[in-house]
């Protein structure tokens, strides 16, 4: 019998065919995205406006005061530790996400939930939390206070 008669080599070929075809497809889709991804325009980060929060007037706040900005879910406490001196601090506690509350008398940033502080640099004074609290960085420009909410560094 024929290989003619049988029909093997015309399956063989058209299955060669349809397999080769289908990669050379893949390999088309593959480089579109890669196109597409090099002509699309890059992720911009958030914009200057989305990271700084204007607080008030420098004199909003006396020495050894704080005050708590909200910034979406992001607590900061901004706290004035001299004339010309000021401190960011995440307001969330690092041991379980508490949201940390201001005591004047002992300039401390305390968890209400397991008696956790925080010295003004963020470092653990007592209790479980495992780490130091995130800084953020605070500037005065023409008379007004602002913080960045973009994390400075972890102490």
């Amino acid at each position: 019998m024929s290989e003619a008669a049988t029909g093997a080599p015309a399956s063989r070929r058209r299955f060669l065919t349809w397999l080769s075809r289908g990669f050379l497809s893949l390999w088309g889709v593959g480089f579109a995205w890669v196109v597409g991804a090099f002509v699309r325009a890059p992720h911009s980060p958030r914009s200057l406006t989305e990271r700084v929060i204007k607080i008030g007037p420098v004199d909003s706040l006396r020495v050894g005061q704080a005050t708590l900005v909200q910034h979406g879910k992001l607590p900061i406490w901004v706290v004035r530790t001299a004339e010309s001196s000021w401190v960011g601090l995440s307001g969330v506690c690092t041991h379980l996400h508490c949201v940390l509350t201001w005591d004047g008398e002992q300039q401390i940033l305390g968890c209400p939930c397991h008696e956790g502080s925080f010295d003004l640099n963020g470092n653990v004074r007592s209790g479980p939390p495992p780490r130091a609290l995130t800084k953020h960085k605070v500037e005065t420009q023409l008379g007004q206070v602002y913080v960045n909410t973009t994390p400075e560094a972890h102490i």
